[in-house]
């Protein structure tokens, strides 16, 4: 129940998205995306607790994906498409999903974008 009657108890934001148009050399390069993915998590002003990648074959696409305290950012990539998802996902008053997808959107810097929100918080009765 989005604005309910009472106050958030739980402050849970999502932001997530598609991008299209992304220079597939940058999608291709684990180092470039470990380092935006550190940066996000810096501008989201959430705390890192573990990062990874896994590729998806030789010259393929990537996930970077950062566990931070408050929940989690990643990147999902398919260079031969330019494309990407990237997801945002933190809980707490003092962090900033949407500035954190937004600085991940110009470090990947596409032609097209998609953004969703969703409040993923809970309400007092």
């Amino acid at each position: 129940m989005a604005g309910g009657v009472g106050g958030r108890v739980v402050v849970g934001r999502h932001v997530y998205g598609n991008l299209y148009g992304c220079d597939s050399q940058v999608l291709r390069d684990e180092a470039a995306l470990i380092t935006i993915v550190k940066e996000a998590v810096k501008v989201a002003n959430a705390m890192l607790l573990s990062i990874g990648s896994y590729r998806f074959g030789p010259g393929g696409g990537l996930t970077v994906f950062a566990v931070v305290a408050e929940s989690h950012i990643s990147i999902h990539t398919w260079p031969e498409h330019g494309f990407a998802t990237v997801d945002v996902y933190t809980c707490g008053d003092h962090t900033d999903p949407k500035a954190a997808f937004d600085y991940i959107v110009s470090q990947l810097r596409p032609k097209r974008v998609e953004v969703f929100f969703g409040d993923r918080s809970m309400y007092s009765e």
